[in-house]
């Protein structure tokens, strides 16, 4: 599911995690968690990474029969604390479904800024979905995908809440070769 290498993990999640996700704005800015098992890199070092060049992003998830699904977009970005750490994406391929940016869903993830429970910047004018469901993540009103959640990992088009693992994963365009 790696394919070549060089790829940089930015999440790791199990859905048995010992790390609850539901963390301030601040942890979601500098990381937190084992880079070694389940953790966030954080949204400061994201920016840093997919400012430099050009990026993809894998989205490998673990359904609950164990099975390995991805879903890839061949572009990232991830704008600054300014604009409080806005997702772009670009186009889908993979056979996990585009749980991120298709309009079939009610949510579209790709174009949000990240919300946190103590920091909410998702479309709805009365709810906080940090706060409602746990973790923080890109949410619209609320989400169709939610990978940074404990014991609740969901992906609309593949697992409804009970995904067992998530990864997510960067790098550079220049290093795209075939897939596995």
């Amino acid at each position: 599911m790696y394919d070549c290498g060089g790829w940089t993990v930015i999440q790791r999640n199990s859905y048995d995690t010992d790390i609850t996700w539901s963390e301030t704005w601040t942890a979601y800015q500098h990381g937190f968690g084992n880079i070694e098992l389940d953790h966030y890199l954080g949204n400061r070092f994201i920016n840093l990474l997919t400012a430099q060049k050009l990026n993809m992003v894998r989205f490998v998830l673990a359904d609950s029969e164990n099975r390995t699904w991805h879903a890839d977009y061949d572009s990232i970005y991830l704008t600054n604390q300014t604009d409080k750490f806005r997702l772009r994406l670009g186009t889908y391929e993979g056979d996990a479904g585009d749980a991120m940016s298709s309009a079939t869903y009610k949510n579209l993830h790709d174009n949000m800024r990240f919300s946190t429970f103590d920091d909410d910047n998702d479309r709805l004018y009365n709810t906080n979905c940090a706060n409602e469901h746990g973790g923080g993540w890109w949410f619209d009103s609320c989400y169709d995908a939610h990978l940074n959640n404990r014991g609740r990992l969901h992906w609309k088009a593949l697992c409804d809440h009970n995904c067992r693992s998530s990864l997510i994963l960067i790098r550079p365009v220049h290093m795209y070769c075939n897939r596995v």
